[in-house]
């Protein structure tokens, strides 16, 4: 490495990658909203209260790697577990730049841009959700590998199934690139995560099979999720990296297809590794991703963030295209950086064009804040409560495993009023309770045992999961049957929610 690039490398990136963590953690303390949704908060809780609960670092849904990473941040907070991510982010920047130093790419500090500003990988900084950290564990794994740190490289990936549980399509390609090397020694280390949590948790489930039979993305999802388009996050491509990278992504693909006829000398193992390693495990994931969806197996619902995890990987393969057009581009150097800085900055401004942040409340999350405010300043507030959304105790600021305080879930879906005391609160909102908690409406508008008090909707309504239309239902037990009609009641707050101002 020549002097110029030791100088570059010493103190402009670290100065980009400062200011970009710095901007980013302020933006995270002002984001009201979370674009991670319910799940982001799930994945908040468990991380928050991990040590009051051990168990929840063995907690498949919750995803025990991250659990054990994010929770010391967690402790601070919301916005704690949120800077954690703006730090994942920063740091796997980093280690995609590294990596397009290691495999020779022109203009490498534009792979810090490329990831920092790919749309949706911006707005999941600001939230609590697992792919920011899915997307440092395989770059940092993708960055040993060509260090020909191989073991390390392998241990380091053994652990993604336990931040992505999908991420398990992408060891056999490093299975298959450890094998070509003749890397005997590292192979066995791809088992590493799976043995290490087997074991751990093999004590806590009385299961050493645990990883595989405690899996919650098993059986067919049609029931309540569904299933789309074969093409359906090529199609989104536009929200998930931004246009500039879906364009750099096939043409990358293209300039590899011809790489050995245009350079003839380079090695066919050395191409054939590179792919293997740095560039199909987002291709294989991808595929994987919208064969699911298609066939609608594996509880998939389509969301589009998942492919923030191996984001890296297709940043990789974008660079790949940038360096040879730039190496065939006939201009003088300084243009080119011209040209190359000028990219930069506009990658920038593309997450902004596309999504709203810092990320406000908007949606169910908003319609969720208006409840609680409006229970907190009631004469309930205080009352113990059964929920849904975690979204609840979360914007009331309570500790929701505090059972004196509120209960997920009612007792009994046929009767819903079991086990719940006279004046405590059931709050139905029309997107877990019917579709999580398998709880219809009719079972609490139907029961003489609860009363509807409140109802939250906007002017303007919006359909959720299942196609219903987003309303929360505040209902209060009664222990008197004293002949109410909730649906007449439905009728009245209905219309004094249409004719407020």
């Amino acid at each position: 490495m020549n002097q110029k690039i030791e100088k570059y490398q010493k103190y402009l990136v670290p100065a980009i990658l400062l200011i970009l963590f710095i901007a980013y953690a302020i933006l995270a303390f002002i984001s009201d909203g979370t674009h991670g949704g319910a799940d982001d908060i799930g994945h908040y809780r468990r991380s928050r209260y991990a040590f009051q609960f051990p168990e929840f670092f063995l907690y498949h849904w919750g995803k025990p790697f991250f659990t054990a990473l994010s929770s010391p941040f967690a402790q601070l907070g919301f916005k704690g577990i949120r800077i954690f991510n703006v730090l994942a982010g920063t740091l796997a920047a980093y280690f995609t730049y590294r990596t397009a130093l290691l495999l020779k790419f022109k203009y490498p500090v534009l792979a810090i841009f490329l990831i920092i500003s790919s749309p949706l990988y911006t707005v999941l900084m600001l939230s609590g959700m697992t792919e920011i950290l899915g997307s440092l564990v395989l770059i940092l794994s993708i960055f040993l590998f060509f260090k020909k740190k191989y073991i390390w490289s392998a241990v380091v990936l053994s652990f993604m199934p336990f931040v992505r549980n999908e991420a398990m399509v992408i060891l056999p390609l490093f299975f298959i690139a450890l094998v070509w090397l003749k890397q005997w020694k590292a192979i066995p280390f791809l088992a590493f995560g799976f043995i290490f949590y087997s074991i751990v948790g093999g004590f806590y489930y009385d299961d050493f099979l645990w990883v595989v039979n405690e899996m919650p993305y098993r059986g067919n999802a049609q029931g309540i999720y569904g299933s789309g388009e074969l093409l359906h996050y090529v199609k989104a491509s536009k929200y998930i990296v931004g246009l500039p990278l879906a364009v750099l992504i096939p043409a990358g693909l293209i300039v590899w297809l011809l790489d050995p006829f245009v350079k003839p000398k380079k090695a066919y193992k050395q191409w054939s590794i590179e792919m293997l390693v740095a560039y199909m495990p987002f291709m294989v994931y991808l595929a994987a991703h919208s064969y699911v969806w298609w066939k609608g197996a594996g509880n998939s619902v389509g969301m589009i963030r998942v492919m923030i995890a191996v984001l890296p990987s297709a940043v990789l393969m974008g660079m790949f295209a940038y360096s040879r057009i730039m190496e065939l581009i006939p201009v003088q150097k300084w243009m080119k950086l011209t040209v190359t800085g000028l990219f930069c900055t506009f990658l920038v401004t593309v997450p902004h064009k596309l999504y709203d942040i810092p990320v406000p409340l908007v949606g169910e999350q908003r319609i969720v804040k208006v409840a609680t405010d409006w229970l907190s300043e009631s004469e309930y507030a205080g009352n113990r409560f059964f929920y849904y959304n975690p979204f609840f105790p979360h914007f009331l600021k309570i500790d929701p495993y505090n059972d004196a305080l509120s209960h997920q879930f009612v007792h009994n879906r046929s009767q819903p009023e079991t086990k719940v005391e006279e004046g405590e609160i059931v709050i139905w909102d029309a997107h877990f309770s019917p579709n999580e908690g398998r709880l219809p409406l009719e079972n609490l508008m139907n029961n003489q045992g609860l009363k509807l008090i409140h109802v939250t909707r906007d002017k303007e309504p919006f359909t959720v999961l299942g196609g219903y239309t987003y309303e929360i239902y505040f209902f209060q037990r009664i222990m008197e049957d004293d002949g109410i009609d909730n649906y007449e009641i439905y009728k009245q707050l209905l219309a004094e929610i249409l004719n407020s101002p």
